[in-house]
């Protein structure tokens, strides 16, 4: 499959389009044939090697944490999706969504919804969840406040 990655720290001129292994399916994961992907502030801080959580010992990496798409398997205890299902999801550190193919726990997946189309799927899950964070954790917006 084809994905974008990088194998060493820099500009925008280390994104190298290749080939890459087709992901391997955990028992509770979807596999997600990929639509759309979104490019977030943590994507270029890692490009850049600006991001201390990943060392250049672990390149080369597959960027992109956001993405939407259609589950094209899932695995054997994967409860809540099927095969056809449009869903939107972050993935994990460990995986990029900048490729043909990506791999996530069920339970980080959800449904797509119908009135978004898969651009704008995929560019909801980190946004939504730094807003959630912002006014929940940080904020400490309780039910009935409005902000």
């Amino acid at each position: 499959m084809k994905a974008v990655r990088i194998h060493e720290f820099g500009g925008a001129d280390v994104l190298r389009f290749e080939e890459v292994p087709e992901p391997v399916l955990g028992e509770d994961e979807a596999l997600i044939l990929v639509r759309a992907a979104s490019v977030n502030p943590v994507d270029y801080k890692i490009r850049e090697g600006g991001y201390p959580a990943v060392k250049q010992s672990q390149l080369p990496i597959i960027l992109g944490r956001d993405v939407s798409g259609v589950v094209a398997k899932v695995g054997a205890s994967a409860r809540g999706l099927k095969p056809g299902d449009e869903v939107f999801a972050m993935v994990p550190q460990d995986r990029g969504g900048y490729a043909e193919q990506v791999t996530a726990p069920a339970r980080l997946c959800a449904r797509k919804p119908r009135s978004l189309d898969f651009v704008q799927a995929a560019s909801v899950p980190l946004a939504a969840l730094t807003a959630w964070q912002g006014l929940f954790d940080h904020g400490g917006l309780e039910a009935g406040q409005r902000c």
